[in-house]
């Protein structure tokens, strides 16, 4: 067996060996059209498929293109198919004819010569390539620039007219299992790695030229960074929201990142259809300035949605409507950074994938105008090396992802956190650091960022299901002949106390007009202690304890949840996602509504707990 030492030593020297990066240096099939066939029995020309009368293939260099049956059969289009070039096209499908020339003698003569090639069968050539590779569909993923996974997770730089595919590069049209690699104009590219020295010298200047109302918004943009350039190739794609008045230099910090990232989208003005329209088919960094500051704050959650969905998994996909009645595909996927004076409102789901980075306006007298241009110029000059150290410490960033969860879980983070900060984290350390981090270093590492974790019990109470329950609680109702109002949360809470009437309210607040008015709203509350009804008969309950039952099916409780996200129905969903909450298999009666079959939740996970007397 070997010693400790010997293990150590091995660990150590693979820790300390990123991956061999090779620079992209650009390539003929993006550049321009190709001088000659130098294979005259490879066709320059791709099919990959066919559907209801078009066929797809891939052009010359690499572009896809869709043709219908007529346009195949027509020669500028085949020409155009083949980069303007019929070298290939005469050599193997040869249009001969007799021609008149001059013998040697100056006697008139015919012979036999190559004057075009034959439309004809090569439409049928192609027709039938396309045929053998099958129906076109959403199976054949058609990949723009931009940073995309390999089948074993590797990220694939596409670069337009180049492809860093693992170790090695290819050019563009070229087919990796369902993904096919469309050429497209050549695209900034990364570099040779950096050292660690570059992503500590911005991580200082970030965090000496802003002022950040949390301590470790440096660490935190320095992960934003790290993450965006790995665009869709991890499964996990971290979000950022840069808020902060006016002065506070949440721009000017957009710009520093967008600055260091050599391949990305930018926009001050858009709408999630424009987003949609701009991003389809790339995955890369996007920075949105001014992302949330406007009227239309129904637009701006739709835009929350969309990056919702793009941090995550296979990113958006989906069908939009275009202008000519056609249905077109959509996908985007990436890190997406914005940036506005205050994000709009943001629910639960929103919470799990946004990192809000909220600035203050620096010391009175400071101005740090000039440093923050200058810092964007040295960020552009050193991006594309950050974003060589960032891909060729791939594998280094999936074991630090989960060394850093493992150091979040110990501190009590909800499982979502864990993966947004876990993500974060393991992005800056790349950057910042060589080898993996120990066991001091990621608590030390989360310990700095302390201020940005959400424990489980702030994940609960922001969770859909405690929102609706807050609602509800806090909404006034009025009581039997009396015009005062009270809420449904005091009404729960003065029947679960032992005193039958408390004076300071008067005579109308007792425990029993308190039952009345919650059971006309179809809300039964159950006592621990709670006595048996006149027949001997037990009180339905699901579970020991102090407890509430809920109808359904009762108008007046339905209309307190009018106006909110929880109208309908939707609300009865919600209170069967809290963990306490059963359904009844018997008839329960509440009031005047007719019995049914309702739900019973703890009254402890709403947060009454009344087992003394008060």
């Amino acid at each position: 067996m070997p010693s400790p030492d010997s293990l150590h030593d091995v660990r150590a020297a693979v820790l300390s060996a990123d991956r061999q990066f090779q620079v992209i240096d650009g390539g003929r099939r993006g550049g321009g059209p190709p001088e000659g066939d130098t294979d005259p029995g490879h066709c320059p020309v791709t099919p990959i498929g066919h559907l209801d009368g078009t066929y797809y293939l891939l052009d010359s260099v690499g572009q896809l293109r869709s043709l219908s049956a007529r346009q195949i059969g027509n020669r500028h289009d085949l020409v155009g198919l083949f980069g303007g070039h019929d070298d290939w096209l005469r050599a193997e499908f040869p249009k001969k004819a007799q021609c008149k020339i001059k013998d040697s003698n100056g006697q008139d003569t015919t012979e036999e010569r190559i004057v075009d090639f034959r439309i004809n069968s090569v439409a049928a050539f192609l027709q039938a390539g396309c045929t053998a590779a099958g129906l076109f569909g959403d199976h054949i993923l058609i990949r723009r620039p931009g940073i995309w996974a390999e089948r074993d997770g590797m990220p694939v730089v596409h670069c337009g007219d180049q492809v860093l595919i693992g170790d090695r590069l290819e050019p563009a049209g070229t087919r990796t299992g369902n993904q096919i690699w469309a050429a497209a104009p050549p695209a900034s590219r990364p570099a040779q790695p950096c050292g660690p020295d570059i992503g500590r010298t911005l991580q200082h200047q970030l965090q000496e030229l802003w002022n950040y109302r949390c301590a470790g918004g440096a660490i935190m943009a320095m992960g934003l960074l790290s993450c965006a350039y790995y665009g869709a190739a991890i499964p996990w794609r971290p979000a950022g929201f840069l808020i902060g008045g006016a002065g506070s230099g949440k721009s000017s910090l957009l710009t520093v990142l967008r600055g260091a990232s050599p391949m990305n989208f930018y926009t001050n003005d858009t709408s999630k259809a424009g987003l949609e329209q701009s991003l389809d088919g790339r995955a890369m960094p996007s920075f949105i300035d001014e992302a949330s500051d406007r009227e239309d704050q129904r637009g701006a959650r739709a835009l929350l949605d969309l990056v919702l969905s793009a941090s995550g998994g296979e990113g958006t996909r989906g069908s939009r409507g275009g202008v000519d009645g056609r249905a077109r595909k959509i996908e985007v996927a990436g890190s997406i950074i914005m940036a506005s004076i205050s994000p709009p409102d943001m629910k639960s789901q929103h919470l799990g994938r946004f990192t809000i980075i909220d600035l203050v306006r620096p010391d009175e007298g400071a101005d740090y105008s000039t440093e923050h241009k200058e810092l964007a110029q040295w960020a552009q000059k050193h991006g594309a090396a950050l974003w060589g150290r960032a891909l060729a410490g791939w594998t280094r960033y999936r074991d630090s992802l989960a060394i850093y969860r493992r150091a979040l879980a110990a501190i009590g983070c909800a499982p979502r956190e864990m993966d947004q900060l876990g993500a974060l984290l393991a992005g800056w350390f790349i950057l910042t650091s060589d080898g993996l981090p120990n066991e001091k270093q990621a608590a030390g590492g989360v310990e700095a960022v302390r201020d940005f974790i959400r424990d489980r019990e702030d994940v609960v109470a922001q969770d859909a299901p405690m929102q609706m329950v807050s609602h509800l609680l806090s909404t006034t109702v009025q009581l039997q002949r009396s015009t005062e109002r009270k809420s449904i949360g005091e009404l729960i809470e003065r029947v679960l106390t032992r005193k039958l009437a408390v004076e300071a309210d008067g005579p109308d607040f007792s425990r029993g007009v308190a039952g009345e008015v919650l059971a006309q709203h179809g809300i039964r509350v159950i006592r621990a202690d709670e006595p048996k009804d006149k027949r001997g008969r037990d009180a339905p309950r699901l579970a020991l304890g102090n407890g509430i039952w809920f109808a359904p099916n009762n108008s007046m409780l339905k209309d307190l949840f009018n106006g909110t996200p929880f109208e309908g129905n939707r609300w009865v969903y919600e209170v069967m996602r809290l963990e306490s909450a059963r359904r009844s298999k018997t008839n329960v009666r509440i009031g005047q509504t007719p019995p049914g079959k309702y739900l019973w939740v703890s009254a402890e996970e709403l947060g009454f707990d009344y087992d003394e007397d008060e």
